[in-house]
């Protein structure tokens, strides 16, 4: 029988209802034409955070199995309309200027557009629920947990471990390439200058994170974590002097949600993420958002130590949200895309990888895309990214500069509402899948926490580069090949160390019919 919380039921209806005539009311002033369209753009705004609000306190009774929903939800806010809070609270009177709109139709509609991916976006998590709800149970009663290793998931660890070290190498390498590149020439310059890697280091550097995903896809103990916990640590970190902070922050994540999931399979008076736990988290969340604010000062010249700790927090907050620039530019430039090409956009991630694998572009004969940014490359390709800003600002783009990319523009330039509300959907469908990941096997869960690190970074990204980078031929390789290596392993050692074999028969008690003893025992 299926029992509900009559205070959830409440609090939903209160909340989900107050979002739903804020939404309509935004809607009624809008269609009652431009005198009104100030209101209709600040109810929307308080919509979408009754929306939030909502989201959360639902979630609260499920903390543990929506918790990476939550986390993009609050991405999503952060990253599409952190400029759009800090705007309406400290210049409203200079909305238009400082939110880079031509007009307040078109503010009204790159707020819509959001609103309606994120809309679209909580709605389908939970309706997708049914979907997924026979492996969600396996993990509330702790179905999973009792599950027994099978004889290739240990071999299978110490492989990962062993490749996890002996990348990390060659890994380092690389990026002390990037660093380097980044202390000569300045962070934009990482984005315009190329840099020439012997192959077999690329290649070896390509498994490292892969080999960490499957390491944690084998559920290891804590113990056995504590060294390959150190060296994905010291990764981390080392990815700051690059001067990218997404690259911590979604690895950050990752290592979160795993184990805030690894913890929902323990028994309920066993759970290590207590309150405390979590009161630590989010302070650490806020002090680790003023550090990254600090570096992005000191990546642009401009540190200066006597900004107070809530200047820095609030200017972090309006950083963060410049993704709302390249849904605010998209609607400004409509009607300049042509739109016989804009789907391409979308497919973008696929044609570089067809273009850039070396089996596909040999079979079809496609010349590899190598992105520069120049008005040549600006002009005849499909990255989203490069073409809005040329199209915007032509000096800045051929400069280093950029405003990046989000998967609601792409999807909103690409084929309008509709688009963006699918676009979503496929969002909520893949989250509800990662909530009950823990109960699949290694595999399901390694490319899951793959795809994780790409999917909570969607708003800031495009929208099919988690299907690329996660299932790529090299990923798809290397997890076949430890399989099979660890088969291989498994049968060699037990032509080594044989079974013990069966008493003979002469042993046997009482054997005047052998045969018949055997065949009856």
């Amino acid at each position: 029988m299926l029992r509900v919380k009559r205070t959830s039921v409440v609090l939903d209806m209160l909340v989900f209802g107050m979002a739903a005539a804020l939404f309509l009311s935004s809607a009624v002033f809008r269609w009652m034409g431009e005198g009104y369209i100030t209101t209709a753009f600040y109810l929307m705004m308080f919509g979408i955070i009754a929306l939030d609000v909502g989201a959360f306190l639902h979630s609260a009774f499920h903390i543990y199995r929506d918790v990476h929903f939550l986390l993009f939800v609050f991405a999503y806010n952060l990253l599409l309309l952190g400029r759009v809070y800090f705007n309406s609270m400290y210049f409203p009177h200079k909305m238009l200027v400082a939110l880079e709109a031509d007009s307040w139709d078109n503010l009204y509609t790159a707020l819509t557009v959001v609103a309606t991916g994120l809309l679209a976006f909580i709605v389908f998590y939970y309706a997708a629920g049914p979907l997924f709800a026979k492996y969600e149970r396996q993990i509330v009663r702790g179905q999973a947990e009792r599950k027994k290793e099978n004889g290739t998931l240990p071999v299978i660890r110490q492989l990962s471990k062993i490749m996890l070290y002996a990348s990390s190498i060659p890994y380092f390498y690389t990026m002390a390439l990037k660093v380097l590149t980044v202390l000569k020439n300045g962070y934009s310059a990482s984005f315009t200058d190329t840099m020439e890697i012997p192959g077999i280091i690329s290649r070896l550097s390509a498994v490292f994170v892969p080999s960490f995903a499957v390491f944690l896809g084998t559920l290891p103990s804590v113990k056995e974590m504590k060294l390959p916990l150190l060296v994905y640590g010291v990764y981390m970190v080392a990815s700051l002097f690059t001067g990218r902070r997404n690259m911590l922050v979604t690895e950050a994540l990752m290592l979160l949600v795993y184990f805030v999931m690894r913890d929902f399979r323990r028994a309920k008076g066993k759970r290590r993420i207590t309150k405390k736990v979590v009161a630590f988290c989010g302070i650490g969340g806020v002090l680790g958002a003023y550090l990254l604010q600090m570096m992005a000062y000191k990546r642009a010249g401009n540190f200066i130590l006597t900004r107070s700790f809530g200047d820095v927090l609030m200017s972090f907050v309006d950083s963060q949200g410049a993704s709302f620039r390249v849904v605010i530019q998209t609607v400004n430039n409509m009607p300049s895309f042509d739109q016989n090409i804009t789907w391409l956009y979308l497919l973008y991630p696929f044609e570089l990888f067809a273009h850039n694998n070396l089996v596909i572009r040999n079979l079809f004969g496609l010349q590899p895309i190598v992105e520069v940014q120049n008005e040549g490359f600006a002009k005849s390709t499909h990255n989203f990214a490069h073409v809005l800003t040329y199209k915007v600002d032509p000096q800045r783009y051929e400069g280093g500069g950029g405003f990046g990319t989000s998967f609601i523009a792409e999807s909103y330039v690409a084929g309008g509402i509709a688009a963006v509300v699918l676009l979503a959907i496929m969002a909520a469908v893949l989250f509800r899948f990662l909530s009950s990941i823990l109960a699949h096997n290694w595999v399901v869960i390694a490319f899951g926490m793959l795809a994780f690190r790409q999917l909570i970074y969607l708003p800031r990204s495009f929208a099919f580069t988690w299907a690329t980078e996660t299932f790529s031929i090299t990923n798809i390789v290397y997890f076949a090949a430890l399989y099979a290596i660890a088969l291989l392993i498994i049968q060699i050692s037990a032509k080594v160390r044989p079974r013990t074999r069966a008493p003979s028969v002469e042993s046997l008690p009482d054997s005047k019919s052998p045969t018949t003893e055997i065949i009856g025992g």
